[in-house]
């Protein structure tokens, strides 16, 4: 499926190309995010978990959390903030370590894993603002409203604070996005950006096939929304994207990824969205990852 980003023109960086040293960590970031969401399927062998649309936002969480947003443990005065919403509830074992490697969460809340009555976090999103979790998630569809509200507020009190909002390409679906995106732009919602995790595929197989909606860009360009592409796996791509947000419009952008990004048993593979991890296919992800990292350490080189 031809993504949007490369239709105009948003293409990979050469294979061998230098890597900046910010943009390094951000890469080391989000392969490392990629082994966090492994191992909380492996700590459950049990339970299916939705690792395809975890794997693919892995460098928009890394960008958001490590280079864009002022988090308010970094010398931000808290109530001054950015905050981000996570829309796509399913997708929250990226967040998680994230949000660890921003600060927001320890490692004794991660060590705690997603079930059981002492779990901080879990296999969806549940609100505890202190920790940077600013919604409860699960019900696609939901957060965009939710973040408009935040800009709104952010806005009446004087606030300096931006508010990003990650959503999936098949969560535009929802009729509720609409509504939302329509309330957006008629406010004009500079404080808003949308950050879309375009990688072709939902639950029920390709978002052209369940429900071909059209171009996003148009859609949103229509609502009032200012339309940025990014390479969804390329963290400067995506810090160019996001640096800035528009001048007096919302800021949508659409970042071309591909779901269970980094495990090519599960690169565009429809049954990833929702599925149980086996001990082989662990072992490989393992191996795929670490090589993973002495690449992008050798392109540094």
């Amino acid at each position: 499926m031809a993504s949007e980003s490369k239709q105009h023109g948003v293409t990979n960086r050469a294979a061998d190309d230098a890597v900046c040293p910010s943009c390094l960590d951000l890469a080391l970031r989000a392969i490392a995010i990629r082994e966090q969401v492994v191992e909380f399927a492996h700590n459950n062998p049990g339970l299916p978990f939705h690792l395809g649309g975890s794997l693919s936002c892995a460098e928009i969480f890394a960008v958001l959390l490590g280079s864009i947003m002022k988090t308010g443990v970094d010398g931000t005065p808290w109530e001054s903030r950015d905050r981000l919403v996570l829309s796509k509830g399913h997708a929250s074992l990226a967040l998680w370590p994230a949000l660890q490697q921003a600060g927001l969460l320890s490692s004794e809340d991660l060590d705690k894993g997603v079930l059981g009555p002492g779990a901080v976090i879990g296999k969806q999103p549940r609100r505890n603002a202190e920790k940077g979790i600013e919604l409860s998630g699960g019900s696609l569809g939901m957060g965009l409203g939710y973040a408009c509200g935040l800009a709104i507020a952010a806005r009446r009190k004087g606030l300096p604070s931006r508010v990003f909002c990650v959503m999936g390409d098949g969560e535009c679906d929802e009729g509720s996005v609409w509504e939302a995106a329509s309330f957006a732009g008629h406010n004009r919602l500079s404080e808003l950006t949308l950050v879309i995790d375009v990688n072709g595929l939902q639950l029920d197989g390709p978002v052209s096939q369940v429900l071909d909606s059209g171009p996003l860009a148009d859609k949103f360009a229509a609502f009032g929304f200012e339309v940025r592409y990014a390479n969804g796996h390329d963290v400067a791509s995506l810090n160019e994207a996001l640096s800035s947000p528009s001048n007096e419009r919302p800021l949508v952008v659409l970042a071309s990824t591909i779901k269970g990004k980094g495990l090519s048993f599960a690169e565009n593979n429809v049954v990833w969205h929702d599925r149980r991890l086996s001990e082989d296919e662990y072992r490989q992800a393992v191996a795929e990852l670490s090589a993973a990292r002495e690449e992008v350490l050798r392109r540094d080189a």
